[in-house]
């Protein structure tokens, strides 16, 4: 079986644990079936955070440049 059939799989049978229960506490998750999932928020950096921290400068030719 394929990484990526076996999250999926994974997935299905975790979905299945939480449709049978009215009140769950919580689910024993792989890492990586949880990644696939969703369960862990993005955290790369955005354009706006480089500006923000002034990452990013404007050259007199109008050139952006990331400056790091």
């Amino acid at each position: 079986m394929q990484d990526k059939e076996y999250l999926r799989a994974a997935a299905k049978v975790i979905a299945r644990q939480i449709e049978g229960n009215v009140v769950i506490y919580g689910v024993p998750l792989d890492p990586d079936v949880a990644d696939y999932m969703g369960a862990f928020p993005e955290e790369a950096i955005t354009l706006a955070d480089m500006v923000e921290d002034g990452l990013l400068t404007v050259t007199d030719s109008g050139e952006v440049v990331y400056v790091g």
